[in-house]
């Protein structure tokens, strides 16, 4: 890319920004005239016997949810007489509905192309805030999310009225100061926190700041009396000892590892571990899970599109190990207890703080090994851009067979 074309990106992005703050500062208006939301912060902090009803908003991915498990079951320890609202993206409800952790669960997102998602998601956001978690009159609204708020949670807090609203600041990092400018000013208590950290442990961090003292870090899922025997009888035909879930799937091209190469990690797995193999992913992993399977044939069961979440979870907890990409499948299996092997597009030398770093996102209390491209740009943080994530082609067969080796020294049939 040219100088000239760097220029123009970044005043296009800078005109971005600056229409979002514009669309805020009409939003913080709106509420006022409504005469309802606080303009000040609050600076006072309310005993624990004071919070009565409290919002949760949760509404990014499957490993985001995953990874706030310890949050949600903190909060209750916290607030065990609460009223306790979680709002999550609708692909995520599977998952979140038998949590016993919240009192009630309401969906909130839509899939919308970039391009258009700021023009309709104020709207979306105001009237699930103001229409429909107005009338519950919430104590606090809660934001764990110290990445960008592209689902305009943020409004939905503030346009449900809550007495305070918590979240991060827009300014952890440049970006999000970009993209969220002027959502500071509709939360009453910001935290800054620019420290890397695992999201588990920053999740925990929030309810310590609540005022909390959380007693446990471990993620958790909770599946049906269905999804257990769902999954039993999807396995009812595996004749061999050991079981190896594939993820060959991820939501963007960048994050996958080649589909040529499961094929040959896979038939190694078949030679010489003597595993059968479970392919799992959404809809969209379809494809890539039939040309795994029909590689392979025999002892391969492609459950790509053909599992909720949890069903997905009671699947993975019956595998000894989980292969593939940084996808919410890796989550699900981490915290079903499998051993991981993760193929991460992400440089060994990237910034800590970035969302797509294992620092952050990477298996949680598990045995596990990471793979990640060499270093493929220089140590200043600010020259790191989305291009250095296009490496995962670095990872070869090999890698993945050596760290396989590692989790499992004894648990081979000797065929190399």
């Amino acid at each position: 890319m040219d100088l000239h074309n760097i220029v123009m990106k970044k005043k296009s992005f800078l005109h971005y920004s600056n229409f979002i703050l514009l669309q805020t500062q009409v939003a913080l208006i709106l509420g006022r005239i409504l005469n309802l939301i606080p303009t000040k912060i609050i600076k006072q902090k309310q005993n624990e016997e004071e919070i009565k009803k409290v919002l949760v908003l949760k509404t990014d991915g499957i490993g985001d949810f995953v990874l706030a498990t310890p949050f949600l079951r903190e909060l209750r320890e916290m607030l065990p007489k609460a009223q306790i609202t979680l709002v999550v993206n609708p692909t995520i409800y599977n998952l979140a509905e038998l949590c016993p952790y919240i009192d009630e669960i309401l969906t909130y997102g839509q899939s919308l192309p970039n391009y258009i998602s700021p023009f309709i998601l104020p709207w979306y956001s105001f009237k699930l805030g103001f229409y429909n978690l107005r009338h519950k009159k919430f104590d606090i609204a809660l934001l764990p999310r110290l990445d960008m708020d592209t689902n305009y949670s943020t409004y939905v807090a503030y346009f449900s009225f809550s007495k305070r609203r918590v979240g991060y600041t827009e300014k952890v990092y440049v970006r999000k100061q970009l993209v969220n400018k002027g959502f500071d000013l509709m939360l009453t208590d910001l935290i800054f926190d620019d420290i890397p950290k695992h999201e588990v442990e920053r999740n925990l961090e929030f309810i310590r700041l609540l005022g909390g003292n959380p007693s446990s870090d471990i993620t958790e899922l909770w599946v049906s009396p269905e999804d257990d025997p769902f999954a039993d009888q999807m396995l009812a035909h595996i004749s061999t000892e050991m079981l190896i879930a594939f993820c060959p799937g991820a939501g963007k091209k960048e994050k996958q590892w080649p589909h040529d190469r499961f094929v040959e990690l896979g038939q190694w797995l078949k030679n010489v571990y003597d595993a059968s193999l479970i392919i799992v992913g959404g809809v969209n992993d379809k494809p890539v899970g039939k040309y795994i399977k029909d590689a392979l044939d025999t002892n391969v069961i492609n459950l790509t599109g053909r599992t909720t979440l949890r069903q997905t979870a009671a699947l993975l907890k019956r595998c000894h190990l989980y292969v593939g990409n940084d996808t919410g499948s890796m989550h699900l299996a981490a915290a079903m207890g499998v051993p991981i092997v993760e193929i991460s597009c992400f440089p060994v030398n990237g910034p800590n703080w970035n969302w797509n770093s294992p620092y952050r996102f990477g298996p949680w209390k598990v045995p596990h090994k990471i793979l990640q491209p060499k270093k493929c740009f220089s140590d200043i943080p600010d020259e790191f851009t989305e291009k250095h994530l296009n490496h995962i082609r670095e990872i070869s067969v090999e890698q993945v067979q050596d760290a396989i080796r590692e989790l499992f020294p004894n648990y081979y049939n000797g065929m190399e």
